[in-house]
């Protein structure tokens, strides 16, 4: 053996493996193996040869080299060269001895050690502390789980800090000692961690509550409701593994090493993103329903962007008291804008305003005294809402139901069916009135030209803030005296 170079022995071509493989078994196979016992006069050869066969074959063998011994060359000589080589083999011993104490001391005081790493090997990295040969597995080299061939072959040469695993000693004497670098590595990264800190990692895995980042080789959770100020319902529609993403540390438990990380404060919201370019008037975009109220719904057109669709703007002729009747949570409608103000960063949808005004035309589909088997929707003090189709609703007045009233009691209930005709529209307000059939042999004929009932005027109309409207409540008298004045 060279004595400049302690592992000429352990070159081997070493071939590169799995970098997650079990510790105990590179442990047996890779693992050098080191016979540390006190050296002794078996060990050597015999001091005092008889012959000079006898010694030219002892100093051969002890000194392994090419020294030459003469035939006759004095016993003197000899006696010298063999002294020296027990000097050296003694020396030797005795640092790798040293050596091994001082590995065994820092394991019991878990204290890291500097060690130069000298090859790759199968399974890991073969490093030496001073002459002692060590073994650094390579689940051991990172924090992350699985290092990359590359990332072990650029440290060889190098020097690098790590602690004491594991000490194997043998009963014939001899010791594997493994070390490990992800120890010293996990304590710098917990020590060095702050709540309010920002890193940046790559998205190692997205489940439905949220998406694990990778920092470093340790992964921390941004959490649905942290990942932005606005909310996200498919998460793999914005994020896929491998994205890079920063985050804030929000929380660190070192204890169950566990991170928790929020995004939403590194977005601006202060931008609005809406332009009148994208959103002007007339515009059309689909968006996802977000919040429902009394007086509409807030659709979300993109992150950050809302509009209002009103409920007098969901449909033409539904009478609708709330939007949530047509609506839910969640829903992906078609929409138009109606108005754009970017000063107060508000935006008015539509949804009727897709189709055609049926209004105008409405009588042709819906003559007048056709007949029809209607459903109660609504029961007001002023009459019922009647669905008179899927498409149409109608309000029957109080007025009209003179014959089935009990005192100032509707005796009608939500779910009833009842038969009524249509009594009369009223395109400018969108309203059709209705009557009630009470006999159907007295109900009144459909008219064979409704053309004749209506103006061919086409009217403007105005979203109703209600879903009744004025001439609803008046009496047929006094309705029939205003539209007379509306034709004047």
């Amino acid at each position: 053996m060279n004595e400049n170079n302690p592992i000429s022995s352990q070159t081997d071509e070493q071939k590169p493996v799995e970098a997650n493989q079990n510790v105990s078994e590179q442990a047996v196979v890779d693992t050098p193996v080191v016979d540390v016992q006190e050296p002794t006069n078996e060990n050597l050869p015999d001091s005092n040869p008889t012959n000079v066969e006898e010694k030219e074959q002892t100093t051969t063998n002890v000194v392994g080299e090419s020294t030459a011994v003469e035939t006759g060359g004095t016993q003197v000589q000899q006696t010298s060269t063999i002294e020296s080589e027990r000097e050296r083999r003694r020396s030797k011993r005795a640092r790798l001895l040293q050596a091994f104490a001082e590995i065994k001391s820092a394991y019991q005081e878990n204290k890291p050690i500097e060690v130069n790493v000298y090859s790759r090997v199968r399974g890991g990295l073969r490093v030496f502390y001073k002459e002692a040969p060590l073994f650094l597995p390579a689940s051991h080299f990172h924090l992350k789980k699985s290092p990359t061939d590359e990332e072990l072959l650029e440290v060889v040469g190098k020097n690098i800090m790590v602690k004491v695993h594991e000490i194997q000693e043998y009963d014939e004497g001899s010791m594997a000692v493994i070390v490990s670098r992800k120890k010293l590595l996990e304590d710098e990264f917990w020590d060095n961690l702050k709540v309010g800190q920002k890193v940046k990692g790559t998205v190692s895995s997205i489940a439905n509550f949220g998406v694990f980042i990778d920092i470093g080789g340790a992964e921390g959770l941004i959490h649905l409701s942290r990942l932005a100020p606005y909310r996200i319902e498919n998460l793999k529609d914005h994020f896929k593994i491998g994205d890079t993403l920063e985050a804030i540390v929000i929380e660190v438990d070192k204890e169950n090493k566990r991170i928790g990380l929020s995004r939403k404060e590194l977005i601006d919201t202060t931008q609005w993103p809406a332009t009148e370019e994208k959103y002007g008037v007339g515009t059309r975009h689909t968006g996802i329903v977000r919040r429902i109220v009394d007086f509409g719904a807030f659709v979300e057109l993109e992150p950050m962007v809302e509009g209002l669709l009103r409920t007098s703007e969901i449909s033409w002729t539904k009478r609708l008291r709330r939007p949530s009747e047509m609506l839910k949570v969640g829903d992906k409608i078609e929409v138009v804008v109606t108005a754009f103000n970017a000063e107060k960063k508000t935006i008015s949808l539509s949804m009727k305003r897709l189709q055609e005004n049926p209004w105008p035309s409405l009588h042709q589909k819906y003559p007048i005294n056709s007949i029809y088997e209607g459903k109660v929707l609504q029961v007001v003090p002023q009459g019922c809402v009647i669905s008179v189709s899927p498409e149409l609703d109608g309000f029957l007045p109080r007025s009209k139901m003179k014959k089935i009233l009990r005192g100032n009691k509707i005796p009608l209930k939500q779910g009833d069916k009842i038969k009524v005709f249509i009594a009369e529209i009223v395109p400018q307000e969108e309203s059709v009135i209705l009557g009630l059939v009470e006999d159907e042999e007295e109900a009144p004929k459909p008219q064979s030209n409704p053309k004749k009932q209506t103006q061919t005027t086409t009217y403007e109309t105005k979203p109703l803030s209600t879903g009744i409207s004025i001439m609803d409540m008046l009496s047929d008298e006094e309705r029939e005296n205003l539209l007379k004045s509306m034709k004047k």
